[in-house]
């Protein structure tokens, strides 16, 4: 960021001049006033201009605008951001997540959902690292721009023409007014500040946000410039199919979810729609993670919401939803549909 420091004084100096006035009478004038400038009066200061700094370039600034996620079935993510404003050399990003009717995310969104704070990412070194740009890749040396990202304890909120709002016993709760059916997500409540070690990165002329995974730093999110809409093709409709309803603790936004789940490539020639099985939790350790917190797929974060402790559920995820055009190592093929069914152990 470039700062310009210019600086003007304008000074009036007033020089003494003797004047010598003329006498009404007699024969004499008044005696002259001296232009010296009298004994013990200091004379007009001297103003110093101090320079004008030096301009400096921070390597954060050429990520500074708007940038859009990738479009999610429904769900498309904005980030904003702009130099620190109290100079130091750092980047404010505002986060927000739009909800289109649309699969695909067409036209204007039906509901936002933004966080009370913003992110802080500050920036400490660029360095040549090793990097996992897309999912399946191997690592490369990219020059990465290494940062510290921090937010303060923050609250989300949703707002929009297709949102409404309840309380029940202290819990708010969203619904979200999609053509084929609300919905609903309670809200989890007051995060707590939260930071982390992070990176940056343009990857021809697409945002690339990174965090460490061991000895390399791996892809979380990739932005563009342009809004970009994903058309949904003939791949399968995301559907939702409760197979046992549960009676437990409502899995909502921000919860710990723990699930067994079996996974297959979707077929739309067999009946249950499902083809070459390529990954099962049943009879390992169960699976947890944290509902929408884009720590598993799309489908997923948005598959399970609703569901309660005990239940099972069966989806069938789109590519849009799932691993899309990069497919996912040897098992998941470029634009692939899947089918999961998911046991619901328990919410925290």
């Amino acid at each position: 960021m470039e700062r310009k420091l210019h600086a003007r004084r304008l000074i009036g100096l007033c020089a003494c001049m003797a004047l010598a006035a003329c006498g009404g009478g007699g024969g004499g004038g008044a005696p002259a006033v001296s232009s010296a400038t009298p004994t013990g009066v200091a004379p007009p200061p001297v103003v110093v201009t101090p320079p004008a700094p030096t301009p400096v370039t921070s390597p954060l600034l050429k990520y500074a605008g708007t940038w859009y996620g990738p479009c999610q079935g429904r769900l498309q993510d904005v980030a904003s951001l702009s130099m620190a404003a109290d100079g130091a050399n750092a980047l404010q990003m505002n986060l927000v997540r739009n909800f289109h009717d649309a699969i695909g995310c067409a036209g204007e969104p039906i509901a936002s959902e933004t966080l009370s704070a913003s992110f802080a990412l500050t920036y400490g070194s660029t360095a040549p690292t090793a990097a996992i740009l897309t999912p399946g890749a191997q690592p490369a040396q990219v020059p990465l721009d290494l940062v510290s990202i921090a937010i303060g304890a923050y609250a989300r909120t949703r707002s929009g023409p297709g949102v409404t709002t309840t309380i029940e016993n202290g819990v708010r709760t969203w619904c979200i007014a999609f053509s084929d059916g609300p919905v609903c997500s309670a809200d989890a409540g007051p995060q707590a500040a939260a930071s982390g070690p992070g990176a940056l990165y343009l990857d021809n002329n697409e945002l690339v946000l990174l965090s460490p995974s061991g000895t390399v730093h791996v892809a979380d999110a990739r932005y563009t410039k342009d809004r970009a809409v994903a058309p949904q093709g003939q791949g399968p409709a995301f559907q939702r199919i409760d197979t046992l309803a549960g009676s437990g603790t409502l899995a909502s936004s921000g919860r710990s979810l723990t699930v067994n789940y079996t996974g297959w490539l979707y077929d739309a020639t067999k009946a249950d729609f499902k083809g070459a099985q390529f990954d099962t939790s049943v009879g390992k350790t169960p699976f947890t993670f944290r509902l929408g917190a884009g720590q598993v797929i799309a489908g997923w974060d948005q598959g399970l919401l609703g569901m309660r402790a005990g239940g099972k559920r069966t989806l069938i995820v789109p590519a849009s939803l799932a691993y899309g055009r990069a497919g996912s190592g040897n098992a998941i093929p470029p634009d692939a549909a899947l089918v999961f069914e998911v046991d619901l152990i328990s919410v925290q």
